[in-house]
C-alpha cells in the first residue's frame, strides 16, 4: 500500500505484548499532536487518533465503509475459510459491517424491537442478577471480580434478553471468545481452524434458536424480531434475525464485561475514588461515562475508504483500512482538559466516542450503561472498603485490538 507523504510509525503494533499490557504508555510516547494520522505496517492500515477526525469518519458512511469492522486482521487459513463458508458465516449481513441502504433495512426493525421500554423493563432483572452473583461471594476471602461479576453479569443479561435458555449460556460465552480471537486478533493457522469451527457452530445455534422461537414465542428480543418478520417476511428474514442476534450476543456481552472491569479497576487503583463513590452514589453515572472516555472497552474500530481522501492532513488511497483509535480520541486534549486524569465529575465526559457515532451508534449503549451503574451501586453498598489485592499477578488482557478489559482482577472486601 502506498504511504507517500504519510507519517509511518514502524514499531506501532496494537497486538504486541507491551501494547496489550499498557496501551496508554505507548500512546503517551507517540507524537500524536504532530502525527494525528499515521501508517502502521504491522496492521497495514492508517491509525486515526484525533477526536474530530474519528467523529467525522463515523458521520460519513458515503466515504468510509463499515465493511472492514469485523474482517479478520490476518489472512485466513484456507481450511478455516472453508469451515466458515460451509457454516454460513460471513461478515455480512451483520449490521456493524453494512453500509446504507442495507444497514438501514436491518437497523430499523432492530431499533423497533430494542425499545427504551424494553431496556427499562430490564432493570429489575439486572438488579436480581447482580444480587444473585454477589450473594455467592464470600466477603471473608479475596475474590476475582471478573469471574464473580463482570463476566457473568452482561452475559446473563444479554442472553436472557435474547431468549437463550440458561443451560446454553456457558456455550455462547465460549463461542464469543473464539469470535474475538478470529476477527480482531492474530491467531496462527491451527488456532484459526479451531476458532472457525466454533464460529460455524455459533451461527448454526442462532439459526436453530430463531427457528425454535418462531414456533414458541415469548417476551424476548428474538420473539420481538419475529413479530416484525410476521408483518413482512421479506423485510426481515429468519437468516437476518439470526445475524442480528450474532452481533448482539457478542457486543452486548464482551463490551459491558470489560466496561465494568475497567471501571472497578480505575476506581480501586486510587482508593480515594472508590471512597468518594461510596460516600456519594450520585457520582455513579459520571463514573460510567468517565470510564468510557478514560479507559474504553472498545479501543479500536475499523473503517475502509470508498475513495481517496485527505484526513488529518494525510492523503489516504481508496480501499485503505482505517484503525480508529477510540482510546486516543478519549484522551484528545483538544476536547478534554487534563485528559489523562480520571475525573468522575468531568462535565463533558459524554463526548467520548466509545459507542461510535452516526448511523452505527451502539444500539445497546443504554443497556450497557445501566448494567455498569447497577453493578457499581451494589458493589459500593455491599463492599464499601473494597480494595485491590496487592499481591495479585499483573493484569492480563485478551490479545485482540478491539475489546479490552482485565481477564482477572482480585479484590478483597475489607
Amino acid at each position: 500500500m502506498a504511504v507517500d507523504h504519510c507519517p509511518v510509525h514502524a514499531g506501532f503494533d496494537p497486538l504486541a505484548d507491551d501494547f496489550l499490557a499498557d496501551p496508554y504508555a505507548i500512546m503517551a510516547a507517540l507524537p500524536l499532536a504532530e502525527t494525528p494520522v499515521f501508517y502502521a505496517p504491522a496492521i497495514d492500515g492508517y491509525v486515526v487518533t484525533r477526536h474530530a477526525d474519528i467523529d467525522a469518519v463515523f458521520h460519513d458512511p458515503d466515504t468510509y465503509s463499515a465493511a472492514a469492522a469485523q474482517m479478520p486482521l490476518v489472512p485466513l487459513d484456507p481450511k478455516a475459510a472453508e469451515i466458515l463458508l460451509a457454516g454460513g458465516h460471513k461478515p455480512q449481513p451483520s449490521m456493524v459491517s453494512l453500509d446504507p441502504p442495507a444497514h438501514t433495512r436491518l437497523r430499523r426493525p432492530t431499533s423497533r424491537a430494542f425499545t427504551p421500554r424494553r431496556v427499562a423493563e430490564m432493570e429489575p432483572r439486572v438488579r436480581a442478577i447482580v444480587t444473585e452473583l454477589l450473594d455467592a461471594v464470600d466477603p471473608a476471602q479475596p475474590f476475582d471480580i471478573v469471574r464473580a461479576l463482570t463476566f457473568p453479569l452482561p452475559a446473563t443479561v444479554i442472553f436472557s434478553f435474547m431468549g437463550v435458555p440458561p443451560e446454553d449460556y456457558a456455550q455462547l460465552k465460549e463461542w464469543c471468545g473464539h469470535r474475538a480471537a478470529l476477527a480482531w486478533g492474530r491467531p496462527a493457522p491451527a488456532e484459526q481452524v479451531e476458532h472457525a469451527t466454533s464460529m460455524a457452530a455459533y451461527r448454526g445455534y442462532l439459526r436453530d434458536l430463531v427457528a425454535a422461537k418462531a414456533d414458541d414465542r415469548a417476551d424476548d428480543f428474538t420473539s420481538a424480531l419475529l413479530a416484525i418478520h410476521d408483518e413482512d417476511p421479506d423485510a426481515l428474514t429468519h437468516e437476518e434475525i439470526a445475524s442480528i442476534l450474532f452481533s448482539l450476543s457478542f457486543a452486548g456481552h464482551e463490551t459491558t464485561n470489560y466496561l465494568i472491569g475497567n471501571m472497578v479497576r480505575r476506581l480501586l487503583e486510587a482508593p480515594e475514588r472508590w471512597d468518594a463513590v461510596v460516600s456519594d452514589a450520585g457520582l455513579i453515572p459520571g463514573v460510567v461515562e468517565e470510564t468510557l472516555r478514560h479507559d474504553t472497552s472498545v479501543p479500536f474500530w475499523r473503517r475502509r475508504t470508498k475513495r481517496a481522501v485527505t484526513l488529518g492532513g494525510v492523503d489516504i488511497p481508496e480501499g485503505a483500512t482505517l484503525f480508529l483509535w477510540l482510546a486516543a480520541a478519549g484522551h484528545d486534549p483538544a476536547v478534554f482538559d487534563d485528559p489523562d486524569r480520571f475525573d468522575a465529575t468531568r462535565a463533558n465526559a459524554k463526548r467520548h466516542l466509545a459507542f461510535g457515532k452516526g448511523i452505527h451508534f451502539c444500539i445497546g449503549s443504554a443497556l450497557g450503561k445501566l448494567e455498569a451503574q447497577l453493578a457499581l451501586e451494589e458493589l459500593t453498598r455491599r463492599f464499601p472498603r473494597l480494595r485491590l489485592v496487592a499481591e495479585q499477578p499483573p493484569l492480563r488482557f485478551h490479545p485482540n485490538i478491539s475489546f479490552r478489559g482485565p481477564l482477572e482482577m482480585w479484590v478483597r472486601a475489607a
